[in-house]
């Protein structure tokens, strides 16, 4: 096994780029940090749960109804937790609104069903999983802290007493949001640079 295989179905093509497939779940959940983290654990969940069941079962499912079958199991699991939170964290339910049901048809959920989970056995699968949904919710959360401290001045919804005059109401909004992304999506482009020319050296 080659040196980076570990991480090459995470990093398939770049971070920034799988970023960019899930930009949208990133931009909904990152104005709060309970919302990142609501969202964070729903997104590991449904990327764990439906990627153990593709593994299983695709070998069995024609590849002609692969597309539905893998949908319809992304769906049914993000119903569940969807539920799930209702049931035991309604407010941050709330601040996700629909956002937490589009998970369904997540680009990056079924990203992994169909490159990762269809083509590998439970334990790939699961390894992939649980890395890329904690690299959402690390950045998810980086995010948050960002646009909650700068632009809301709060803290898990508390405010911050000397930051009220100094917030920037720009950052929590549509705009910042895109910023502060922006930025972050170049901070890990610069590492992963980093990370690939360091192996290349390694080598050579």
């Amino acid at each position: 096994m080659k040196k980076g295989t570990k991480t090459s179905y995470l990093l398939k093509g770049t971070p920034s780029a799988l970023l960019v497939l899930g930009a949208g779940f990133v931009m909904a959940s990152s104005h709060d940090i309970r919302a990142a983290l609501g969202m964070g654990a729903a997104v590991l969940v449904a990327l764990l749960l439906s990627s153990i069941v593709v593994s299983a079962l695709h070998k069995v499912i024609p590849a002609y109804v692969k597309l539905p079958a893998y949908l319809l199991i992304i769906t049914g699991f993000v119903s569940l937790i969807s539920m799930f939170m209702q049931a035991h964290f309604p407010e941050i339910v709330d601040m996700l609104g629909v956002h937490l049901a589009a998970l369904a048809v997540s680009a990056v959920i079924y990203r992994d069903a169909e490159e990762v989970a269809d083509h590998n056995g439970e334990a790939t699968s699961i390894k992939t999983a649980i890395v890329t949904g904690i690299f959402f919710t690390v950045v998810m959360v980086a995010c948050a802290l960002i646009r909650e401290i700068v632009g809301n001045a709060t803290l898990w919804g508390k405010p911050i007493a000397f930051m009220q005059e100094y917030k920037i109401s720009t950052i929590a909004g549509v705009f910042g949001g895109y910023l502060v992304l922006a930025i972050v999506m170049a901070i890990i482009n610069k590492i992963t640079k980093l990370h690939h020319h360091l192996d290349e050296e390694e080598e050579n």
